[in-house]
């Protein structure tokens, strides 16, 4: 019998454009270097493995991942996964083979593709491209990014707020803010809490609103005030210490020792005192 073909790759490729792409930007504007670290892990475990990552539990893939960029950076497996729920909401994941705890894009795919175009691999199982790269028609569609290997495409991506908000008690069609960006961060704070503890209640998620809104003056303050909390797993929203503005630091002496005080005038007349002596002056 033949050798099985291997299905996981040793490289992939990496455009040099690849932080000219407005995805990414959006990844990096949202998480910083950490997200796009969290993002570039996912990738390579993806590869290893093939053209899709099929996990049992998003939160073990969450663990490993802190493992693997160190818990020195990354502390609480609830902001992973917040990275990679916003990755599926901007296009770099498929938000619907996420759902089934399966990580892949039609980006990704292209790619393998193109690495493994001579290997008879078996790619039935998730392959959401035909044979010219282009998504099928059954395929989840979901908005594809430049990065992965420049694929033109007009669909419309699901928003993670609505399906967080779809999840939630009750299945009701409120929204808690106007803003999108707002909506979406409290969805995620009330889906954390309720994975972490008992489910909220209406009358619970209504309190930590008013909260919320009693410690932010603007949705963007709102925004850091729950995002601190979502990462540091908190019970309840904390205000963001301001730093004082118009206090100017204590100016320090450029000596690291206790100045001596003299009375000049007394020095002066002792000076003159000495002179007329002849003796040596000395300064107690």
């Amino acid at each position: 019998m033949g050798r099985r073909p291997k299905t996981g790759l040793d490289y992939f490729p990496k455009d040099v454009d690849y932080y000219d792409d407005f995805k990414i930007m959006d990844l990096m504007n949202e998480y910083g270097p950490l997200g796009q670290t969290i993002y570039d892990v996912i990738l390579c475990m993806i590869y290893h493995e093939g053209y899709y990552l099929e996990v049992p539990k998003m939160e073990q893939l969450a663990v490993k991942i802190i493992k693997t960029i160190g818990n020195r950076w990354v502390k609480k497996k609830d902001f992973v996964l917040q990275v990679i729920h916003y990755c599926a909401e901007i296009g770099l994941f498929d938000q619907a083979l996420l759902n089934q705890n399966v990580i892949t894009s039609v980006g990704v795919q292209r790619r393998y593709k193109e690495v493994t175009v001579r290997n008879k691999v078996d790619r039935s199982k998730y392959w959401l491209i035909d044979e010219n790269g282009q998504p099928l028609l059954n395929a989840p569609k979901n908005k594809i990014s430049a990065t992965e290997t420049s694929i033109s495409a007009t669909e419309i991506p699901i928003n993670v707020s609505e399906k967080r908000q779809k999840e939630s008690k009750g299945k009701e069609s409120k929204r808690y803010y106007a803003d999108p960006a707002l909506e979406r961060e409290f969805l995620l704070y009330i889906d954390m809490r309720n994975h972490t503890g008992p489910e909220l209640t209406k009358e619970q998620i209504k309190v930590l609103k008013e909260e919320l809104d009693s410690l932010g003056e603007t949705d963007e303050e709102k925004i850091g005030i729950v995002r601190k909390a979502f990462a540091s797993g908190w019970k309840s929203f904390y205000p963001i210490r301001k730093r004082q503005q118009g206090k100017k630091p204590k100016k320090q002496g450029f000596h690291n020792f206790k100045q001596r005080d003299y009375d000049f005038d007394e020095l002066e007349k002792k000076l003159m005192e000495k002179q007329m002596e002849g003796d040596e002056i000395t300064f107690e």
